[in-house]
């Protein structure tokens, strides 16, 4: 404790050494007379301490009393300039740490001294020194010796808050502030704490007389900055208000609806810009908005593909009267109506896309008997059995049909659709694992307006006979499929050559055809593309290309014939777009 105290009295004995006679040699910090000299040097003719600074010796040396309008920091920051200043012309530069650079405010006064000393020698009175420094420089010199003085500062309130944290002892002693101790952080200044921002206000050094306050009250005193945006929401208050105008107060005291002045008509118009989710929220507004909001007219399509339904979701959609309407790879939960046979509503749809749904035979069932305006369908890779196949006769407008590697289907569902169904003239109906019978059921009984047909996938059933009797059954065939038929022979494409409206034939893997014989085929006229992969190598299929130059060959991987989706565009069907 007394070795702490013995270095705190070695500190400020340094720092305010007992006065020394002045060196002649010294540079004046203004130039001043002889005179003013000789009155000032009784105010430092004693020992240096804090008691010994007085108002007048402030003011003597530059420093005026601070307004109440400055902070405690400015008002030590100036008496630690007071204190270095007299410490420093007192010691006669012969301070214990004389090797460590001087603050900025000491090498500031110490070109003033210069400056001055050098216009005295020239004969230049005090006026002449005073004009010389434009007022641009003083306010940048002051700034700068602000910015230090602000740090300084700063560093001693961290010298001190360390201090007092790292000491045990509660005395007050150690809690009082010494205004002194700001000077021994002078050597560290620059290198513990950053300079200040310039966007802080300094520290104003300037003398608080009257003149001082008049100029600092004829300075424009710059706008206030906008206040900051409001991003939360206000809490309820009794002053906060909401301004209408006369019209709206008029319109919410009369309460009059004006939604009633709007016909049906004018709401189905507005109505109709608006997504599906947004008509299902707006029918839980009233009744009028939920009787419009049902309106067969917003809901002429509606895609639901890769859609989760869950149970009666379903018969909600059938029930709008969507004429279109695609599912496919859609997850149908079960039940998917109320009951198995509901007769309060027949449904619209004209388009139905069940492609690789999951969707229960009672549902499916279900579905397809209220549905008798269908015109095209598909149900790739579903199960059917004979009470869906009957259902589907039922729709006797029905013009394309898609069962490509549906199951369940048997020579009686064959034969009773091929019968109903007279404007079929698309069909698809290839990897069904047909029957014999079920083959011979559909050549015979097939309608004869079919154009497009796709028998693939009838390995060991479909033979030459069932060949003539389809050219005999449909003699504009357009478009024919029958890869993978491996029981076909030469026979066959004879019997393919009558068509004389026949522009696609595909008759890939049927292995028992020799290449030879796909020569006689370039006297087709009408035919246009020929698929036979795996048939030919690649030099005979360079020949085979050389003897059919019109025909195009291996053009198309897979069958377009029934299918709802050809290709990338994944939201139409058949040509129809389903997204609004």
């Amino acid at each position: 404790m007394s070795s702490r105290k013995h270095k705190g009295a070695e500190n400020i004995e340094n720092l305010c050494p007992v006065a020394r006679k002045r060196s002649t040699s010294k540079n004046s910090a203004v130039g001043a007379a002889a005179v003013s000299a000789t009155k000032t040097s009784s105010l430092y003719e004693h020992t240096s301490s804090p008691s010994v600074l007085t108002f007048e010796a402030l003011e003597e040396m530059g420093i005026g009393m601070l307004d109440s309008e400055e902070s405690s920091s400015s008002a030590l920051s100036a008496i630690t300039l007071a204190v270095s200043t007299t410490s420093d012309e007192n010691s006669n530069e012969t301070t214990p740490c004389a090797n460590v650079p001087r603050m900025a405010h000491q090498q500031t006064r110490m070109s003033l001294n210069s400056t001055a000393s050098t216009l005295d020698n020239s004969g230049v009175n005090n006026n002449t020194i005073i004009e010389v420094f434009c007022e641009e420089s003083q306010e940048r010199l002051l700034l700068q010796s602000a910015e230090k003085l602000h740090a300084l500062a700063q560093a001693k309130r961290t010298a001190l808050a360390t201090s007092e944290c790292g000491s045990n002892s509660n005395s007050p002693s150690k809690r009082t502030r010494n205004p002194l101790a700001t000077v021994t952080c002078n050597n560290q200044i620059e290198t513990l704490l950053p300079p200040p921002p310039l966007q802080q206000t300094p520290l104003s050094l300037l003398p608080s007389t009257s003149k001082q306050a008049l100029l600092r009250q004829k300075k424009p005193t710059p706008p206030p900055p906008p206040p900051p945006t409001l991003t939360t929401r206000l809490g309820p208050t009794d002053n906060f208000f909401v301004y209408r105008t006369p019209s709206m107060s008029a319109h919410i005291s009369s309460g009059i609806n004006y939604f009633d002045r709007l016909s049906d008509e004018i709401l189905l118009d507005i109505f109709k810009w608006l997504p599906k989710k947004t008509l299902l929220r707006i029918a839980t507004v009233c009744r009028r908005f939920n009787c419009c909001a049902r309106d067969e007219t917003l809901w002429t399509r509606l895609d639901l593909g890769l859609r989760t339904l869950r149970p009666y979701a379903l018969e909600q959609v059938v029930r709008r009267g969507v004429p279109v309407l695609r599912l496919a790879q859609a997850d149908i939960q079960d039940p998917a109506f109320t009951c198995e046979s509901p007769t309060d509503f027949q449904s619209r749809l004209q388009y139905l896309d069940l492609s690789l749904a999951s969707i229960s035979l009672s549902s499916l069932r279900t579905l397809l008997a209220q549905c008798r305006q269908l015109r095209k369908l598909s149900l790739e890779h579903a199960e059917l059995n004979d009470e869906i196949c009957f259902e589907i006769a039922q729709n006797s407008s029905l013009e394309t049909l898609n069962l490509s590697m549906a199951s369940g289907i048997t020579a009686q569902s064959v034969r009773q659709m091929m019968e109903s169904l007279s404007k079929l003239n698309s069909l698809n109906i290839s990897w069904t694992d047909l029957s014999a019978d079920a083959v011979t059921a559909l050549v015979t009984h097939i309608p004869s307006n079919v154009i497009r047909l796709n028998v693939a996938g009838c390995r060991r059933v479909l033979f030459d006979t069932h060949v003539v009797t389809l050219q005999k059954r449909c003699p504009q065939l357009l478009e024919l499929d029958l890869s993978d038929c491996n029981s076909l022979t030469p026979a066959a494409l004879a019997a393919i050559m009558k068509f004389n409206s026949l522009e696609y034939l595909s008759v890939s893997r049927c292995y028992l055809i020799p290449a030879a014989s796909f020569i006689e085929l370039k006297k087709m006229t009408s035919l246009t593309y020929l698929d036979i992969f795996g048939m030919l190598s690649d030099a005979a299929m360079e020949v085979l290309e050389k003897q059919m130059p019109k025909i195009g060959i291996n053009k198309f991987i897979h069958s377009s014939v029934g299918r709802p989706t050809v290709g990338t565009r994944r939201t139409s069907i058949w040509g129809l777009r389903t997204r609004d």
